[in-house]
């Protein structure tokens, strides 16, 4: 099954070829500057959305002060999921955080998908109940680890989706801002700058201006020691 959400693998491993064809040909992109909103939270679901290129941040706010960063995202991942419920309407928030491209399926034809292709519904059930229990067994780390340990775990998590530099292993490719990591890791802006400090004073992590190098995988993972 694909990882974390990677709704291109399956549309290609488990879609008829008459309906890849019929999936492209309803198919739109729009080009998003970093920071613009693609859907937010309360909208009607109208669309399936796919990244064709970028990073994305899901969210939800649970006061106008305090944003929760669900979910990170990238090239092939799916977005807009979370809206195919009963009302359809989006719970969650996604923004750009770099440029991006975002191929967009009417609903309407994405459920037709669904019908006509047994085994693509099922896998995409499937990474439905993975994302689910991957997003509920992350706050339930949260909720019960040191905020030094949920640094480390948004570190890892931002390693895990958008990987390293291809010309720089141990420099992470794109390092969410410390408000996201704060967002991500369940924790203020204030203790995520102090803690990343710590984290370089012992050797875990270099700073390189915004961006951060991961100077030691197997202590970052000790640190955050939970399932992920």
């Amino acid at each position: 099954m694909a990882a974390h959400g990677d709704l291109l693998a399956l549309f290609k491993a488990y879609c008829t070829p008459e309906w890849q064809a019929l999936a492209r040909s309803q198919t739109s992109t729009l080009s998003f500057k970093a920071g613009e909103t693609i859907f937010k939270e309360g909208q009607k679901c109208e669309n399936m959305y796919m990244i064709g290129h970028g990073r994305v941040k899901v969210f939800t706010n649970f006061s106008q002060d305090v944003e929760v960063i669900l979910r990170l995202a990238k090239d092939g991942f799916a977005l807009g999921h979370r809206g195919l419920r009963r009302n359809r309407t989006f719970p969650v928030s996604a923004v750009a955080i770099s440029p991006a491209t975002i191929n967009i399926l009417p609903i309407g034809v994405f459920e037709d998908m669904l019908r006509a292709n047994a085994l693509f519904c099922y896998h995409f059930t499937l990474f439905l109940a993975e994302e689910m229990a991957r997003s509920e067994q992350l706050r339930k780390n949260f909720a019960s680890m040191t905020v030094k340990s949920r640094v480390a775990l948004a570190l890892r998590i931002n390693a895990d989706v958008f990987g390293f530099d291809p010309k720089d292993k141990t420099l992470l490719v794109h390092t969410i801002t410390r408000k996201e990591m704060a967002a991500l890791a369940n924790s203020t802006y204030e203790s995520v700058v102090r803690t990343l400090s710590d984290l370089q004073a012992e050797g875990t992590i270099a700073l390189v201006g915004k961006k951060v190098r991961i100077k030691d995988m197997d202590q970052l993972c000790k640190l955050s020691d939970c399932s992920f």
